[in-house]
């Protein structure tokens, strides 16, 4: 009798000890996966605000010259009443105006002939470029731009971009 006591003592020891090992093991996983999605989560925002803070840097790095009357190709003003960053160039004498704006959470560019009228569905005929909550432009001096986004509830972005051909 004494024998099968000290066996079941020793089954359900293992026992104990496979269920601590396992729970252990559940609670191990459980932690390793939340690091892994914050992980994640943290490298997503990170690429969007860098893709939409390198984007519009690179737009306005382009673009910044003057045009063949003079005049400055990189503009503050709106897209049906909508703040936009406007970003003219001439083509084989014809001038072409790049938007950059928000509409419906996204940074959206609509390249189009300086004359066109697309009616008042110009904002929906942008193309998406990135996800983004808030967007807005500031002149700040003759030859100084100030970007301020939102990416998301955690994270604003500000950009200065110095306008050389002012």
């Amino acid at each position: 009798m004494k024998r099968e006591r000290d066996f079941i003592v020793d089954v359900l020891f293992v026992l104990a000890l496979f269920g601590v090992f396992t729970i252990s093991a559940l609670a191990l996983v459980s932690i390793g996966a939340g690091v892994y999605q914050n992980t994640v989560n943290d490298m997503s925002r990170n690429y969007d605000s860098r893709t939409a803070i390198a984007y519009l840097s690179e737009k306005v790095r382009k673009s910044d010259s003057l045009l063949s009357d003079g005049s400055p190709a990189v503009t503050l003003g709106t897209l049906e009443e909508q703040p936009a960053l406007i970003l003219r160039e001439e083509l084989n004498d014809v001038r072409y105006c790049a938007y950059l704006y928000l509409h419906n959470g996204f940074l959206k560019e609509l390249f189009v002939r300086e004359d066109s009228y697309l009616g008042n569905h110009m904002l929906d005929a942008g193309q998406d470029i990135i996800e983004l909550q808030s967007l807005k432009y500031e002149q700040i001096s003759d030859n100084l731009l100030s970007v301020t986004m939102t990416i998301d509830e955690k994270e604003t972005r500000q950009l200065y971009l110095s306008l050389r051909c002012r």
